[in-house]
């Protein structure tokens, strides 16, 4: 997965690459065009990823990605069941699975190609488990984030034999810069910033201590009601373009994902992987903070974070086995709309950092199990 960030010019030189954008595919001699490139200049290889999401009212924020604003801003949500949820679109944690599935189908497909597997398309199909009773502090022995990951990803390869597929399994789960993300761990920093609220920030009100209060009582009384499964559906047909939608809110969406031109078969329909799994953090810090503000009293109108993430693709490409695959570094920062003082902002982080699912993400190792079958 590439970043629009990476440099323009790159790939002027090669004809492949070029050819590979008109035909709107990608091609072998178009993606080793790229590899030669990075292993001649690691530095060209270096991306930076960025997301940034504001929240003022409820739960509701609204997420964009500065290195492709022209695809707009998305809304992120809880469910109604979620003090201060109104289901305006997908949550977090779903967000961070469409990442998984769209970046598992890029990277199936980009490895397809470079092995010289006729791929017609590629599907993914993930859901993930957590246990809301961690992110509300209802019981601290509970993980805050995912434990764990499965899927299928369907592959549409008729001509490819048994042996071919295993194959490509192994190179995309040896490379795929989602799944080394989630399993193994990044170094994050996030840190906290305020300003003085107005008229404009006042939010709506529509959410309580109280009624967050209720929830993590009925969830301690009854903790097989705080199990949640989170789940993404997304497929690839041309290019490196998915559809994305989220089968607990499918009434949003599609989504579209993909990469930018710069990378062989990219169309820039809309954002990158990477991209997206930083606005599943950013969204959920918003959410976290909004959250738990409420719950300890603490007025709080708005809240904007903001994130980017290293990533160097040669990991992603197989140009250096040495180096990591997915994220190596996540720095943020996150802007409070609020007059508490300083020692109230200190208190506040501290409950955000150790109850955010998405930091917990993160920071933790997940176990990640994707099963590949022939379409």
């Amino acid at each position: 997965a590439v970043s629009p960030s990476l440099r323009s010019g790159l790939l002027a030189a090669s004809e492949a690459a070029q050819l590979a954008a008109k035909m709107q595919e990608p091609t072998a001699a178009a993606i080793g065009e790229v590899q030669a490139a990075f292993g001649a200049d690691p530095v060209a290889a270096m991306c930076l990823y960025k997301a940034r999401s504001t929240l003022q009212d409820g739960l509701c924020t609204k997420l964009s990605f500065p290195n492709t604003p022209e695809h707009g801003e998305t809304v992120v949500d809880e469910p109604p069941t979620m003090p201060g949820g109104k289901d305006a679109g997908p949550n977090p944690m779903d967000v961070c699975l469409g990442a998984l599935a769209t970046c598992q189908e890029i990277s199936y497909k980009a490895f397809a190609t470079v092995m010289g597997i006729e791929v017609k398309s590629v599907a993914c199909s993930v859901e993930g488990e957590l246990d809301l009773r961690g992110f509300l502090g209802v019981d601290e022995s509970v993980a805050k984030g995912f434990t764990k990951i499965t899927g299928t990803v369907t592959v549409d390869a008729p001509d490819a034999s048994q042996e071919q597929l295993d194959q490509l399994k192994g190179a995309v789960d040896a490379h795929c810069p989602m799944c080394d993300f989630l399993s193994g761990t990044c170094t994050l920093t996030l840190d906290v910033k305020t300003q003085a609220p107005t008229d404009a920030t006042r939010d709506d009100g529509s959410l309580s201590a109280q009624a967050i209060g209720e929830l993590g009582a009925a969830l301690g009384a009854d903790p097989s009601a705080a199990l949640c499964t989170y789940k993404a559906s997304s497929k690839l047909e041309k290019g490196l373009a998915s559809s994305l939608t989220y089968p607990n809110t499918p009434h949003h969406g599609p989504y579209a994902t993909d990469e930018p031109q710069s990378m062989p078969g990219g169309q820039n329909t809309g954002p990158n992987p990477m991209d997206l799994v930083l606005g599943a953090l950013t969204t959920c810090q918003d959410i976290t903070y909004k959250a738990y503000a409420t719950a300890l009293g603490i007025d709080v109108q708005r809240v904007e974070t903001a994130c980017e993430g290293d990533l160097d693709l040669r990991g992603f490409l197989g140009v250096d086995e040495a180096v990591r695959k997915g994220f190596q570094v996540i720095r943020g920062t996150v802007t409070l709309t609020t007059n508490a003082d300083e020692a109230t902002i200190t208190k506040l982080k501290g409950a955000v950092d150790a109850h955010c699912p998405m930091c917990a993400t993160i920071s933790d190792k997940i176990p990640v199990s994707l099963t590949v079958v022939k379409a």
